[in-house]
């Protein structure tokens, strides 16, 4: 098969694993995500087509079709405090088995790092936010407010 890949990295697309699978984009989406209304035997050829092409999920396509990604923020004050790496590791233990990404962020005590975290994870479209605490800036609590992401503190 000859690769087109996408025209802006090159890389293999979802479009192809559907062609060389031999099923719609829509089924190659579901899947490779582990939809389970998708017989067996179509989801190992979907499988076996992305392995052949070296074919890499891009997350970025998928935040951008479902307004929102497979992530959730987790904003710590300090990685060298064992209590926090123990939650993190709880939260990770949680999360990763319903395929969700855990993006850590540590923001030092730091209100303002903490608002800036804010602001650049939001961009990401996370399906939900963790946050430490309950100090947080005016600008993080407008931003946290207006994005309609779920925020637990």
């Amino acid at each position: 098969m000859t690769r087109i890949g996408s025209r802006t990295t090159g890389r293999p697309t979802l479009a192809e694993v559907a062609r060389l699978s031999g099923v719609s984009p829509i089924t190659a989406s579901r899947a490779l995500r582990g939809i389970a209304t998708v017989a067996p035997e179509l989801v190992q050829k979907v499988k076996d087509a992305a392995a052949a092409l070296g074919y890499v999920a891009n997350p970025a396509a998928r935040a951008l079709a479902s307004a929102q990604s497979q992530s959730v923020v987790v904003l710590i004050p300090s990685l060298s405090n064992q209590l926090f790496i123990e939650t993190l590791e709880a939260i990770h233990d949680v999360m990763r088995p319903r395929g969700l990404e855990v993006l850590i962020g540590n923001f030092h005590y730091d209100v303002a790092e903490e608002e800036n975290l804010i602001r650049n994870y939001l961009a990401y479209q996370p399906c939900g936010i963790l946050l430490t605490g309950f100090d947080r800036t005016e600008a993080s609590q407008q931003m946290l407010c207006a994005s309609g992401v779920p925020a637990c503190t």
